[in-house]
């Protein structure tokens, strides 16, 4: 025997000694578990064309094609067919929907035969996915089993979480094998490229069935102790991630997505905002543009998590302890989603914030009371909130200052940030705004309390708004300008010193 005739099997087996019986019960043993996985294949196809007889429309013509990836061996073709079925509940249930309707069944028949259709995605998986699990990208198995996981969690938490347990135990144990080099794939460029996938299905998995449990289970107290297991699993999988790079890399993009939504939920229960603000950008950064943006219509529960979640990325952006760089959520497409909606105002309240702009958010404040009454988050932090809007209007005025004129009255401050008034004049606050932003550092300098100024040498850099990109290219053509003169009075002056 040659070794290519088992590529299966380890090449530094045939330099072992009495070695033929062994090949002998290998080959056989290889035979068994083809027979096995045929047999197992054949009910997959059987299912397939069943289901294909069974329905009519896009439901029958996908379970043809995937009766025909099956038998041909297409794996990767086969994937992406399961894939599209699952993240399109929508469509093949309005496809089961119509089929119903017209055959005389009335309104409850049509949502029946739409849980139906949604309870299908088990037997899809069970029936058709499973029997060839081996086969797949480990990587694209553990999307698959999230979103049939997903699929059911309405009807079935538990069916929903054992799914993803069931994964995990998998990867973990494939994990195991190929870390001692029991299956080797050396002459299986497949094979081998399925093993580099298994670490990051696992953490993929992990993260998910982590967002499971921060999204159903049920305490009268939100304390760590509950979720401790979980903070466990984010913490493991954030440093596992440095190995998995996302850059260039959809799949990886994918399973880094899935770590930052865990962790994401994990800090919105527990807080702190600040924390879930950051874990939001990035996840947002990993989830991509397509879910940021409101052109996926069809898919209402994709619309709605968003909406959800940009709502929740401005109410942290503004009670964040830490978080002055609003210019960064500004900036996320997903806030797109709220513009018509009743939440529009709160781009109002965050822009105006923003800019610090003072007599912008007061007039927010007055014309949405009863939405911001309805929202605990920002009267229980409302004296936070206005700190963090006289910082900015402070470091907006030292913006639109030119660096060389950075010297500030408190009474102009005073001014800019409308703490005048008429029992008060304002300019005992401003010197404890300064030394707030000081501490901060949002800007740097000193103060003289004698003379009542401020000397500001820095300012935080951060995200700038068209307006203001317009008013720093200004400044760049009043610079150039000045350097154009300083150089040709030098050369006038070189010049005449030399005929002198």
């Amino acid at each position: 025997h040659q070794p290519n005739t088992l590529p299966f099997v380890h090449q530094s087996f045939f330099h072992q000694p009495n070695t033929t019986l062994t090949i002998i019960q290998s080959q056989s043993i290889i035979l068994s578990m083809n027979v096995g996985y045929q047999d197992r294949t054949a009910g997959a196809v059987e299912h397939c064309e069943s289901m294909a007889t069974a329905n009519s429309g896009v439901i029958g013509e996908a379970y043809e094609t995937l009766a025909g990836f099956l038998k041909a061996k297409l794996w990767h073709q086969l994937t992406i067919q399961v894939l599209s079925i699952l993240q399109a509940p929508d469509t093949y249930a309005a496809a089961v929907a119509t089929t119903s309707t017209t055959s005389g069944g009335g309104d409850d028949t049509t949502t029946t035969m739409m849980e139906e259709m949604r309870h299908s995605f088990w037997t899809l998986y069970d029936k058709v996915v499973l029997p060839v699990d081996a086969k797949l990208n480990p990587l694209s198995l553990a999307k698959i089993g999230a979103l049939v996981s997903q699929a059911i969690q309405p009807q079935d938490v538990t069916a929903a979480k054992a799914i993803l347990e069931n994964l995990m135990a998998k990867f973990k144990e494939q994990h195991e094998t190929n870390t001692a080099n029991v299956v080797v794939g050396a002459n299986n460029p497949a094979a081998s490229l399925n093993q580099a996938f298994v670490v990051p299905a696992t953490i993929f998995v992990e993260s998910k069935l982590s967002s499971l449990v921060l999204e159903t289970t049920t305490t009268t107290t939100n304390n760590e102790e509950d979720f401790g297991s979980v903070l466990s699993t984010i913490q493991s999988n954030e440093v596992k991630l440095h190995e998995f790079p996302a850059e260039g890399n959809s799949e990886l993009a994918a399973v880094h997505a899935a770590h930052y939504q865990s962790s994401m939920l994990y800090y919105k229960r527990l807080g702190p905002p600040a924390a879930f603000y950051e874990q939001a950008l990035q996840y947002l950064q990993h989830k991509g543009p397509e879910f940021s943006t409101p052109s996926h219509k069809n898919d209402a529960d994709q619309r709605r998590a968003a909406h959800i979640l940009a709502v929740d990325l401005i109410t942290a952006a503004l009670t964040g302890d830490g978080v002055y760089n609003l210019g960064q959520v500004q900036q996320t497409p997903v806030l797109q989603l709220l513009s018509n909606t009743p939440d529009a105002w709160l781009v109002e309240l965050l822009q105006a914030t923003a800019a610090g702009n003072v007599a912008q958010f007061r007039t927010c404040r007055e014309t949405y009371a009863a939405q911001l009454a309805a929202q605990p988050a920002l009267t229980a932090r409302a004296a936070a909130v206005e700190e963090k809007l006289h910082l900015l209007a402070l470091v907006t005025l030292v913006f639109s200052k030119p660096s060389q004129e950075r010297q500030l009255t408190f009474e102009e401050i005073a001014r800019a940030l409308l703490l005048l008034s008429n029992d008060d004049d304002g300019v005992d606050r401003v010197e404890w705004i300064v030394m707030r932003a000081l501490s901060v550092h949002l800007i740097e300098g000193s103060i003289d309390q004698v003379a009542q100024t401020v000397h500001v040498t820095w300012v935080m850099p951060r995200v700038l708004s068209p307006k203001q990109l317009q008013e720093l290219a200004a400044r760049f053509g009043e610079w150039a300008a000045k350097v154009s003169t300083t150089q040709d009075v030098s050369m006038n002056l070189s010049q005449t010193m030399m005929m002198a």
